[in-house]
């Protein structure tokens, strides 16, 4: 029977309450208005549900079906068809939906004959061979950018229609189509997020980065987090084992199903134990270690208390949240444990899986699109991280980078970890870490650095800043310059033992080409843990 099998992607604002508009435009292209525009009859209970639920009876290979999803999430959708001509429909339908509800949204479509005789799992592997080509192959759009006199919306540079309404004490500002589009799903995307993560009545998730949790007479950052699954496409193409046979593929499709969900579920579960970990904190602490954090200071607006993290991209293996600077470093490691601990029977794997996670700690009203990019940068960087180790050790690891940025941004990650963190000696900082203890570079891993935050913090460096930056320095200079500070500053005594099998390390601060303690000294400041346990 000859079908046709097809793949949906999406790719493709400077401001958190456009962002948020933005991430839900992403999710609808990929499920709701994917599920709309399916041919009738198709394999679900409720095509205009926006929760669609299979029907498991129905299936396209007895020749009932127009349509059937085999599965959604993760930013994908993958459906077969009757036919091409019902599949050609689909994509007319959809691509009208994303132009008329989400201008500036590009879909990337990929299609392929496929007969039930052959082997379903090569044939999606090919597909997303071709998606990646479709992706490659995609001539940019160069949209008119206005005739005559016109104003330019702030956001993307492009013709202003309308002006965007103020917000608070965001005052209104000229607008184009796009912006105006993410702007009107906001409500829907509230609403979305509000039934995906439940939270007391009292609390609310912010729509500006000024209420993300800013304290009085500070300078407020925010840190975005990308957090993506590892070795999601290698579970999932080791679903079905290695019986090519076609009359397996309805097994095989059932276990791709299971496989989607389980991943959804998983990211999902793992940001609602963050998100409850964080509010259990904020209500058990009057303040944090360094006195600035609790529930009594958290910006208040028509009775509700906002809290300083926000959701913006979930749903797949994938994750996008903003919050608090102080709280970056927390919620991605808080996020990176739950997300194993939630994986622990996915399909496809012999353990747990795990995720790499980037960390960009920007200034509150720096452009939240160019510290979107940075993170997915730092979680790309903690990916190739990952592969080096698993190479060297066969071990799946947990992997983490963050970079904090006190001015701008400039340039790509590698360019700016030289020109801040190169020197003679080598690297001063250790990113990108693994999450648990490194079996193949012990120094670098979240362990030390944490345990070398909390020295910092104690005696005899408790509120001795004068102490801490002179170390500071000195590790910018090398051992020998380490070693001095030793005997001048702290009567000879070594630095905290992080790492006890590596002596050097706290008389010289250094380990090879990395320091030890770099990463420490620049979080000690700011880095707010949650407290508990794992």
């Amino acid at each position: 029977m000859s079908l046709t099998l097809l793949i949906v992607d999406t790719f493709g604002s400077n401001r958190l309450r456009e962002q948020i508009g933005a991430s839900y435009l992403v999710s609808e292209a990929t499920s709701r208005w994917a599920y709309r525009a399916l041919p009738v009859p198709n394999n679900l209970a409720d095509p205009a549900s926006s929760s669609p639920t299979f029907d498991p009876a129905a299936r396209i290979e007895n020749g009932t079906l127009a349509a059937e999803v085999l599965y959604a999430g993760g930013g994908n959708f993958v459906a077969l068809f009757r036919d091409e001509s019902s599949a050609r429909r689909f994509v007319g339908q959809l691509s009208r939906a994303a132009l008329c509800e989400a201008p500036g949204l590009t879909l990337a479509i990929a299609q392929r004959p496929f007969d039930w005789s052959e082997w379903l799992r090569d044939a999606i592997g090919a597909l997303r061979v071709d998606l990646a080509a479709a992706k490659r192959r995609q001539v940019p759009t160069y949209p008119l950018l206005g005739l005559g006199v016109t104003v330019m919306c702030q956001s993307t540079g492009l013709p202003a229609i309308a002006e965007a309404p103020p917000v608070g004490e965001d005052p209104g500002y000229p607008a184009s189509a796009e912006t105006l589009a993410k702007l009107a799903a906001r409500d829907a995307a509230e609403g979305r997020l509000r039934e995906a993560f439940p939270i007391a009545a009292e609390f609310a998730f912010p729509s500006r980065t000024d209420d993300l949790g800013r304290s009085p007479g500070e300078e407020s950052h925010v840190a975005v987090i990308h957090a993506d699954g590892n070795g999601m496409g290698q579970r999932l193409a080791r679903i079905g084992g290695d019986d090519r046979q076609p009359t397996r593929n309805r097994a095989y499709v059932e276990q791709v199903r299971t496989f989607s969900r389980g991943v959804t579920r998983a990211a999902m579960q793992a940001q609602q134990d963050v998100l409850d970990r964080l509010i259990e904190h904020l209500r058990q602490s009057d303040h944090d270690p360094r006195g600035r954090f609790s529930v009594a200071n958290l910006r208040v607006i028509d009775g509700q208390r906002y809290l300083p993290f926000r959701p913006l991209v979930f749903g797949g293996d994938d994750l996008t949240v903003v919050c608090d600077g102080r709280l970056g470093l927390a919620v991605a490691t808080s996020y990176l444990r739950a997300f194993a601990r939630h994986t622990r029977e996915l399909p496809g794997g012999d353990g747990p899986a795990t995720a790499a996670a980037g960390v960009a700690i920007v200034k509150s009203h720096y452009p939240m699109a160019r510290a979107y990019d940075l993170s997915v940068e730092l979680c790309q960087n903690a990916k190739r991280y990952r592969r080096e180790l698993a190479s060297a050790t066969g071990q799946d690891l947990a992997t983490l980078d963050w970079h904090f940025a006190q001015g701008g941004l400039a340039g790509k990650l590698e360019d700016m970890r030289q020109r801040e963190y190169g020197t003679a000696d080598g690297r001063l900082t250790l990113r990108p870490v693994t999450l648990a203890a490194n079996p193949y570079e012990s120094v670098r891993c979240w362990p030390v650095v944490e345990a070398a935050i909390r020295a910092f913090r104690d005696e005899p460096w408790k509120d001795r800043q004068n102490k801490v930056k002179a170390l500071r320095d000195a590790l910018r200079q090398g051992p020998a310059a380490v070693r001095a500070f030793r005997l001048r500053f702290n009567g000879d005594r070594p630095l905290p033992d992080v790492v006890p099998t590596e002596v050097n390390l706290k008389l010289g601060g250094w380990i090879g080409d990395r320091c030890g303690y770099f990463d420490a000294v620049e979080a000690v400041d700011w880095h707010v843990p949650l407290g508990g346990s794992d």
